[in-house]
């Protein structure tokens, strides 16, 4: 699991090297908000704000939901097509409504009721 909270740690060789072109750009779009809102000095992990994180694995959303909530509490979700594999923008409310978590999920690992409502959501509004 990756994670950044600013621009800063976005544009870190470590982070731009391990994600796609295109995730490594939403990712960026989402820290650069953020950073204009609440600042780019806030303590991401206590302050007002957020972050993003990119899931890599299952063990990873395991992780996520023992240490934060269940992906299900999301608020929406987008698709992010990629070159590779499309991804999922899972954004979540936590901690009341100053503070949201970005999550970028590969496909092949997004959990299938998640996968099943988004379907679902998409086809009902076309």
């Amino acid at each position: 699991m990756l994670k950044v909270g600013t621009v800063q740690e976005a544009e870190s060789l470590v982070f731009k090297d391990k994600v796609s072109k295109e995730v490594y750009q939403e990712a960026l779009r989402i820290v650069a908000m953020l950073d204009e809102r609440f600042g780019d000095d806030r303590e991401v992990d206590e302050d007002d704000g957020g972050f993003v994180l990119v899931i890599e694995s299952k063990e990873d959303l395991a992780d996520f939901s023992a240490e934060y909530v269940d992906i299900s509490t999301r608020e929406y979700v987008e698709l992010l097509p990629t070159a590779k594999e499309p991804y999922f923008n899972v954004f979540i409310l936590y901690n009341e409504y100053e503070f949201g978590i970005t999550l970028l999920v590969p496909m092949s690992i997004v959990p299938e009721n998640l996968l099943e409502e988004f379907m679902h959501e998409t086809t009902s509004m076309a």
